[in-house]
């Protein structure tokens, strides 16, 4: 029974230990640290994403709506460790009393809502952006079925974890406050599982891409390499998530919920911002070829002119994708298949298998004639240029297995 909740420690000290509520012995450096960070890289790597995305490349696909929406709720969890490191900067469940306890619970809580609605919204977005560069328009593959697979469960069990962080307790406040009377769910086993969940489908995220680059794409080995490369940056979402399952674990039995929890949502801010940096990494070639682009500085002083950057890469100013049967829109979910022919004439392909059946005539047609006699006369040809993202005028064209 707690008699003050103001002069109480909430976990007695080990032996030859005095609490110290004044100033307690604690990791500020750690904790502002990781804060700061996230908060930095996280709106670093969205807001480039979506600057590329609008200002450069001019089209925005289904997952660059989810992206802000991400971002807001990573600022949310960045708000709770910057108010609980105010209070409780990584410090020992034994320097709080049962009052700042309560606030720091009651963060926790609310910064693990946060943590969950921007982590999810990062991996759909991932596995939107997979089905689109990977995936051919209208095809039920194995990775199509897999990313669907990932993208759906995710959605559902984070639902689910949401749900479950705030209704833990009956009443509702007894999860920030022990001291009321009322029953509570025990989330230790919770916690392991999501953590466990969330690890497990980052790994398979990273497994169905790579699986992608090397089995699918039918392209030079060296710039499969670069592509794989480029998506195995995946792992490091991987490695915090191990953190924080290591971590997640040790807060079950601990006798210092308060330090061991404070070190796993550390973590947790670093799963955060590499999951943005990620979704960051595909844009980046087209950023620095504009960089590069001799028309850059006339962008910066408003001038209307197309960069050659942009007149090799992106589709019409009307937003429709030409094909030889006419003009139709381009879906959110696909890439703009593009492929310069003159200066005056842009060609733009679609993905469909008949788009390149043996009537078809695309320019310099040989560069595919070795990838078909290899692949066979029914095979389905994706074209990844640009990724919409990536400037793929350098891997040239990628011809696929049929995989339909």
């Amino acid at each position: 029974m707690i008699d003050n909740i103001y002069i109480e420690a909430a976990a007695p000290p080990p032996p030859g230990v005095q609490s110290n509520f004044d100033s307690p012995p604690n990791r500020a450096t750690l904790a502002y640290a990781a804060v700061i960070t996230s908060l930095i890289a996280v709106t670093l790597f969205a807001w480039t994403r979506l600057f590329v995305k609008i200002c450069i490349i001019r089209r925005l696909h289904a997952e660059d709506y989810l992206i802000p929406i991400a971002w807001l709720a990573a600022m949310g969890q960045v708000t709770c460790g910057l108010l609980v490191n105010d209070f409780a900067p990584i410090v020992h469940s034994w320097d709080l009393t049962w009052h700042n306890f309560g606030r720091y619970l009651l963060l926790l809580r609310l910064g693990a809502v946060f943590y969950n609605i921007s982590i999810v919204l990062m991996k759909v977005s991932v596995l939107i952006q997979i089905l689109r560069i990977f995936v051919p328009h209208g095809s039920s593959s194995k990775t199509y079925w897999v990313a669907h697979g990932l993208m759906w469960s995710n959605m559902v069990y984070y639902t689910i974890a949401i749900f479950l962080f705030i209704f833990t307790c009956d009443p509702v406040a007894k999860a920030w406050k022990p001291w009321l009377p009322g029953k509570c769910k025990q989330m230790g086993g919770i916690s392991i599982s999501m953590a466990a969940a969330n690890l497990a489908g980052d790994f398979l995220t990273l497994f169905l891409t790579q699986k992608a680059i090397w089995d699918l794409m039918r392209v030079r080995e060296k710039q499969r390499l670069k592509l794989s490369v480029l998506f195995f940056a995946g792992i490091i979402p991987c490695g915090f998530a191990i953190v924080c399952l290591v971590y997640s674990s040790k807060t079950v039995h601990t006798k210092d919920f308060a330090y061991d929890s404070s070190l796993m949502w550390a973590a947790c801010y670093g799963e955060i911002a590499s999951g943005m940096f990620v979704l960051l990494l595909p844009v980046l070639p087209r950023f620095f070829m504009h960089l590069r682009d001799a028309r850059f500085a006339s962008f910066l002083t408003g001038s209307r002119g197309v960069s050659e950057i942009q007149s090799s890469n992106v589709g019409p100013a009307s937003g429709k994708t030409v094909t030889k049967s006419g003009q139709r829109k381009n879906s959110l979910w696909h890439v703009s298949y593009t492929e310069r022919n003159s200066e005056e004439d842009m060609i733009i392909m679609s993905p469909k298998k008949e788009d390149f059946g043996d009537k078809a005539t695309t320019p310099r047609r040989e560069h595919f004639e070795e990838d078909r006699s290899e692949s066979g006369s029914n095979a389905s040809t994706v074209s990844i240029s640009p990724y919409d993202e990536v400037n793929m005028m350098e891997i040239g064209r990628a011809v696929t297995k049929d995989i339909r």
